[in-house]
C-alpha cells in the first residue's frame, strides 16, 4: 500500500510543465536580437493558463551580454521569459529576444552550450520566423538548426 502511494506521489512531481499554444503573438522579425548573456534571477511569474502546471511568464534579469545579431541589448538587462520554474543557478545561454514597442523585451527562445562543442544551438521550429536570417562571427546554421560559439 505505502508503494501505491509513493508512485502517486512521484507522479505528481513529474507533471510537465504545460506552455498553451498561442498564448503570445507571432514573433516580429525586425525586433529580434540574438544574444549570448548569464542567468542572474528570474522573478514576479505571471501564469499564462489557470491549469496548475501552466508556465508562466518571469521577469528574468541577465548580465554580461553580448549582442551577435539584432537591435543592440544592453550589457545587463530585463525580459520576460517563459518558464516552469526558475533556474537553480546562473547559466550562459543563447537567447532570441524581442524588442517589443512598449512592452518588455521577451525572450522567445533560448537555449544552452555544449560543454563538448562550446556551441549552443536552436532547433529550426525555435527559429522558424519569416524574414530573420541573423548573420555574423559565430552564428551557423546546419540542418535547418541555428547554431552560435562565443568568441572570447
Amino acid at each position: 500500500m505505502h508503494w501505491i502511494a509513493g508512485l502517486l506521489a512521484l507522479q505528481t512531481l513529474s507533471v510537465p510543465a504545460y506552455s498553451p499554444p498561442n498564448a503570445l503573438p507571432a514573433p516580429v522579425a525586425e525586433n529580434l536580437s540574438l544574444v549570448i548573456a548569464t542567468t542572474v534571477s528570474e522573478t514576479d511569474p505571471q501564469p499564462l493558463c489557470d491549469r496548475p502546471n501552466c508556465t508562466s511568464l518571469f521577469l528574468g534579469r541577465y548580465d554580461q551580454a553580448v549582442t551577435l545579431a539584432g537591435p543592440a541589448v544592453a550589457p545587463a538587462f530585463a525580459a520576460r521569459v517563459e518558464m516552469g520554474s526558475p533556474w537553480v543557478r546562473p547559466y550562459r545561454l543563447a537567447l532570441v529576444v524581442e524588442h517589443r514597442p512598449g512592452g518588455e523585451p521577451l525572450v522567445r527562445a533560448m537555449t544552452g552550450f555544449s560543454t563538448r562543442t562550446g556551441r549552443a544551438c536552436f532547433e529550426a521550429r525555435q527559429v522558424d520566423v519569416p524574414g530573420w536570417t541573423p548573420e555574423g562571427e559565430g552564428i551557423s546554421r546546419s540542418g535547418g538548426e541555428l547554431c552560435v560559439t562565443e568568441t572570447p
